[in-house]
């Protein structure tokens, strides 16, 4: 066996050995075993891409051959996505739930070994910081995401890592398979006409919208992930979830079926396919018997009246909403004053000066099952929601942070900014 087998070897199995045995050691809970799962494909998910950089940046290069990703040896990715996704969480919990100890031993560990993979790894000059970068990217966010999940602590944060997760491991790997790495990547976008990329990226802020979106409300209004190892706690069935019961796979579908046409491959559709089929079949049976179980009468209602793929013109909302708005202020009460003449579904109107809170600053949103609170923009684009599908279709993509970020700064330099109720607005 020549030396560059025995690395690759040492890479995949040494690993993958030392993350059984800890797993043994430690016997991890069910929530312990998703938390790895979802640090497990963040760093699979990620890893390809910010190896492709820092390759790039000529801080690292690989000398060898046979299977790749991305232009990284394949024993190499799934040892150094087991080691800091498997074996990294699964050493902090045999520490005692010393997760800061336990980065601390993988980069020993990984320092030490890198150094020792000639002629596998050519280390250069500048590699030390692109070492760091990963490890600031991959290997201590999935060690708390781990951590996160074992508590059901930081949904919303753990919702927004999971976004970039899925994607990176549904969309990004067939994109590094088809176009071999990050170079042939962009050598593809810039085929393409100015026009041509100007609709890609179009579409994939649609597509993206009803997931992301989606995403959202059950990370703020149900406490959970739309994984259903990690669920939410409270059924959602207000925002997007009011017109369609299945945002996130019909996202994932037609941005599948965008990828297909931007590599001119026929493997994102046919793999676009076998997910709907497989969402239409166990994944359907798996879901309606857990969500009767955990839901009982209100999800029969809930699935009756909602499409799993068609969305509805109209919302179909299971329990009433609060528009807080206050009653002395002119713009705030021509708001008010809009939405009663369009009839919005489950919204009801109250005086903010009535909160029983501290005192409200802006047009305030609230589901009073969950306590979820948004405010300014957001909660107005919460509020078309309750309207018919293309109002709705706005205050999805107002409500994205981005841009719910910046619409909000443009509307507080034109003077609506914040302004407590009970004062002379």
């Amino acid at each position: 066996m020549t030396r560059a087998a025995a690395i690759q070897l040492t890479c995949l199995y040494g690993p993958l050995v030392s993350a059984g045995l800890v797993a043994w050691w430690v016997r991890p809970s069910k929530a312990l075993a998703t938390g790895v799962l979802f640090s497990l494909l963040w760093n699979l998910a990620l890893l390809p891409w910010l190896d492709a950089l820092a390759r790039m940046a000529g801080m690292w290069s690989y000398h060898t051959q046979g299977l790749s990703l991305g232009g990284m040896p394949l024993a190499l990715y799934l040892g150094w996505g087991i080691a800091w996704g498997v074996f990294a969480p699964l050493l902090a919990q045999a520490l005692g739930n010393r997760t800061w100890v336990a980065a601390a031993l993988l980069v020993a560990i990984d320092l030490r070994t890198m150094s020792e993979m000639e002629p596998v790894l050519k280390l250069n000059p500048l590699w030390f910081p692109g070492e760091l970068a990963l490890i600031a990217v991959l290997l201590v966010p999935g060690l708390w995401l781990a951590r996160w999940t074992e508590l059901h602590e930081k949904t919303g944060i753990r919702c927004a890592m999971l976004v970039p997760t899925f994607g990176g491991i549904f969309l990004g790997i067939p994109l590094l398979v088809s176009c071999g790495d990050l170079a042939g990547v962009l050598a593809r976008w810039h085929s393409y006409s100015e026009i041509s990329r100007t609709c890609f990226l179009a579409g994939v802020l649609i597509f993206s919208v009803p997931g992301i979106a989606a995403v959202r409300d059950l990370a703020r209004s149900g406490d959970g992930t739309p994984v259903p190892l990690d669920p939410p706690r409270r059924l959602v069935t207000h925002g997007i979830y009011a017109f369609v019961r299945n945002p996130m796979q019909l996202s994932m579908t037609f941005l599948l079926l965008l990828e297909s046409v931007f590599l001119y491959s026929p493997w994102p559709a046919v793999l676009a396919m076998l997910g709907v089929a497989y969402s239409e079949g166990f994944a359907r049976w798996s879901e309606s018997h857990d969500m009767r179980e955990r839901f009982g009468e209100a999800w029969r209602k809930y699935q009756k009246r909602v499409r799993p793929w068609w969305p509805r013109w109209r919302p179909m909302i299971g329990e009433p909403c609060e528009l807080w708005v206050d009653a002395s202020c002119g713009p705030c009460s021509e708001i008010q004053s809009w939405f009663q003449r369009r009839s919005p579904l489950n919204l009801v109107f109250l005086d903010a000066n009535d909160w029983p809170g501290a005192p409200l600053h802006r047009v305030t949103w609230h589901h009073p099952p969950s306590g979820r609170t948004e405010s300014g923009v957001t909660a107005i684009a919460m509020a078309v929601q309750h309207l018919s599908l293309p109002y709705a279709a706005i205050g999805w993509m107002a409500g994205l942070p981005v841009i719910s970020h910046a619409l909000q700064i443009c509307m507080d330099a034109a003077g609506a900014g914040k302004r407590v109720a009970r004062s002379d607005c």
